[in-house]
């Protein structure tokens, strides 16, 4: 008898201690809820993103704090102990274990709820970088992407469209640029709406946004490691429409975009950097006669960015110079040409191997991004 009571009670200690308690953490915003994170969306997120758990028990806060809703960060207080941090404090070491603990810089911390402070200019965001291909679609009077949830904004009829790339130039870089004048150009085209990147806030990521005009849990590039979408793409619709599209791009493909023809610029002289090359390559399509749509990418900020940190001297002599770029592809340009210019995302300081600049992040200066919609 001893024995069966024995073995029955060793059964049940190897069931308690084999099941997870259940567990939930209130998300609020200040002036709202977003619902409860539980250990049932905890394992759901691992499932979908098994590329960001680590150790097994641990997906980026971020992750979880962007399904939830939120759109970008400012700072972040923790319930149950009242803790306030500023975003940029956490952001590249936030961490949601699955036993409903979380981990900010390596210290863990109960979490009963936490409250989201979203940065000041969130409120006065005016559009979103899954508009782009929906607003360029509008101008050329084609149907958008199918898969596309973004808004399109006011846009002319025209003949030509072109969409200008400024990888890494955050909302909040270019405004403290345009006090000192760095951009002399793009200041002339009036305030640009302040746009909202997506999550993570990475060039891969972004791009597949601006070409389905859709979100990633829609185009299915959730990650830095896709580089395709099943999703209809901008570049899809314009080759179903008969219209032609050209995409002059650094010295490799960010994101594979079918039915486009696409020029890889390189470094050709040498300097270290793409820039100059992506500019003599856009002139010299326009100048060999305008397609239907051109892209055109310039990556020199953000490798400036990543290399010298986001705030160097380097950088704001780069933004000059992707001004003077963007002035004269401007002025060749033929007059009615429906023009979109837009980054992917900003930057914020690290103080990696190798990097004094990074993104990916729900921080403001990583999320928010400058978009002009304007016509040569």
């Amino acid at each position: 008898m001893w024995r069966r009571r024995f073995v029955a009670l060793a059964l049940l200690l190897i069931l308690l201690t084999g099941c997870a308690r259940p567990w939930a953490i209130e998300v609020s915003w200040k002036d709202g809820s977003l619902g409860a994170i539980t250990d049932d969306r905890w394992r759901a997120w691992a499932e979908a993103y098994p590329g960001e758990v680590v150790d097994d028990h641990a997906l980026p806060l971020e992750r979880a704090l962007w399904e939830m809703g939120a759109t970008s960060i400012e700072a972040l207080v923790v319930g149950k102990t009242s803790f306030s941090h500023t975003w940029a404090e956490v952001a590249d070491d936030a961490w949601l274990r699955d036993d409903g603990r979380i981990v900010l810089n390596g210290d863990v911390q109960e979490a009963e709820a936490l409250i989201v402070a979203s940065p000041p200019e969130a409120t006065l965001a005016t559009a979103h970088v899954t508009d782009v291909a929906p607003t360029i679609c509008r101008a050329l009077g084609i149907g958008a992407p199918a898969a596309a949830t973004g808004v399109a904004l006011n846009a002319p009829d025209a003949e030509r469209a072109v969409f200008i790339f400024l990888d890494g130039l955050g909302y909040r870089r270019y405004d403290a640029g345009r006090e000192r004048s760095l951009t002399p150009y793009l200041d002339t085209l009036g305030q640009p709406h302040l746009a909202l990147s997506v999550y993570p806030s990475v060039t891969r990521v972004a791009s597949a946004a601006f070409l389905t005009g859709a979100p990633p849990a829609v185009n299915g590039v959730r990650g830095r490691d896709l580089r395709d979408t099943a999703s209809e793409t901008l570049f899809d619709v314009l080759a179903a429409n008969g219209l032609t599209g050209v995409a002059v791009e650094g010295d490799a493909l960010a994101f594979n975009m079918r039915n486009a023809e696409i020029i890889l610029s390189g470094d050709r002289d040498g300097n270290g950097h793409s820039d100059d090359n992506t500019f003599a390559n856009a002139m010299d399509v326009i100048a060999g006669g305008m397609p239907d749509f051109l892209w055109v990418h310039f990556h020199g900020i953000d490798d400036t960015g990543h290399t010298y940190g986001p705030d160097a001297v380097e950088v704001d002599m780069k933004m000059s110079e992707v001004d003077g770029y963007v002035r004269d592809l401007m002025e060749a340009l033929p007059e009615g040409t429906f023009v979109v210019i837009a980054a992917d995302h900003g930057m914020h300081a690290v103080n990696e191997d190798g990097r004094q600049g990074n993104h990916g992040t729900l921080q403001p200066v990583d999320i928010l991004v400058p978009l002009w919609v304007t016509v040569r």
